[in-house]
C-alpha cells in the first residue's frame, strides 16, 4: 500500500510539474509570438506610410504624368554641404489632339516634413513641346536633404504661371525614399 501511495505521489508530482512547466513555456511562446505579431504589424504600417508611386500614371489637362525613377547622385562639384542630388525620371505623354509643352519648372519635391528641396537647374534641360500623343522623357534634378526619410514630387502648372486656378489643381506622387 505504502509503494502504491509513493508511486502515485510521485505520478502527481511529476504531472504536476510537467504541467507547469508546459505553462511557463507556453508564455514564453505566446510573448513572442505577440512581439513578431507587433513588429509585422509595425513594418506593414510603415510600409503603407511610405509606399512609393513611382510609375503611377496621373492625368491632369490631358497631359499624363509619370515619375519613373528616383535616385541619389552623388556630385562632389555642387557647392553644397550634402553633396548629393536627387534625380527624379519623368514621362509625359500629350493625350490631346493639340501640341502642348512640359518642362521641369511646374515639378516641385518636397522632404515629409514638407520643406520644399531647391531645384538644382544647372543640370535639368527637361522642356519640350509634345506632339499629339507622344510621350516625352525627362530628367529634373534637386539638392537633397540629408534629413528627410521620404519623399513626394508635385506637379502644379499653376505655381508658375500668371493664370490663377481656383481649384488649386496639382498632382501628388509619394515617391519614398531615395534609391543609391
Amino acid at each position: 500500500m505504502k509503494k502504491m501511495i509513493v508511486t502515485l505521489s510521485l505520478l502527481a508530482t511529476t504531472l504536476g510539474l510537467a504541467g507547469c512547466g508546459s505553462a511557463e513555456e507556453k508564455a514564453s511562446q505566446d510573448k513572442a509570438e505577440n512581439k513578431a505579431t507587433d513588429q509585422a504589424q509595425k513594418s506593414v504600417e510603415n510600409t503603407k506610410t511610405t509606399k512609393s508611386e513611382l510609375n503611377e500614371e496621373k492625368i491632369m489637362q490631358d497631359i499624363a504624368i509619370t515619375p519613373q525613377t528616383f535616385e541619389a547622385i552623388q556630385d562632389d562639384s555642387i557647392n553644397t554641404d550634402t553633396k548629393q542630388l536627387v534625380k527624379v525620371t519623368v514621362s509625359a505623354k500629350n493625350n490631346s489632339k493639340e501640341e502642348t509643352g512640359i518642362s521641369s519648372a511646374p515639378f516641385f519635391l518636397k522632404s515629409k516634413g514638407g520643406k520644399e528641396l531647391q531645384f538644382y537647374g544647372e543640370m535639368n534641360e527637361f522642356g519640350t513641346m509634345i506632339a499629339p500623343g507622344k510621350t516625352v522623357k525627362g530628367e529634373i534634378y534637386y539638392i537633397a536633404d540629408k534629413k528627410a526619410a521620404t519623399y513626394e514630387l508635385i506637379y502644379n502648372p499653376s505655381a508658375v504661371t500668371n493664370q490663377k486656378d481656383t481649384k488649386q489643381r496639382k498632382l501628388t506622387w509619394n515617391l519614398g525614399k531615395i534609391t543609391e
